[in-house]
């Protein structure tokens, strides 16, 4: 006889309030992660900075549609002075 064993699985809806948090934490892993933006640097980083910058808080809503016109546009604060992102973390992007 052939039987399976094990819980039934539920759906679990989240609040907009929760998915909205949820997809801020995956850009934040995103950048920590695959971008190498140091974790305890994160909020002062130039390339935190220049997303923030240009409106990029979410993961999924912002962040994966942007196009390479996009990160090139990016710019970040340098003394009080708005300046182009530098090249390298362009790159990265």
């Amino acid at each position: 006889m052939n039987e399976t064993t094990g819980t039934a699985s539920a759906v679990i809806a989240m609040t907009p309030a929760e998915e909205k948090a949820a997809d801020k934490a995956r850009l934040l892993t995103s950048l920590v992660n695959v971008c190498g933006v140091p974790h305890a640097h994160w909020k002062t980083h130039p390339i935190a900075l220049a997303l923030k910058h240009d409106g990029v808080t979410q993961f999924n809503v912002d962040f994966i549609h942007m196009t390479a016109v996009d990160i090139d546009g990016l710019q970040c604060e340098k003394g009080g002075v708005l300046v182009p992102l530098e090249l390298n973390f362009k790159m990265v992007l």
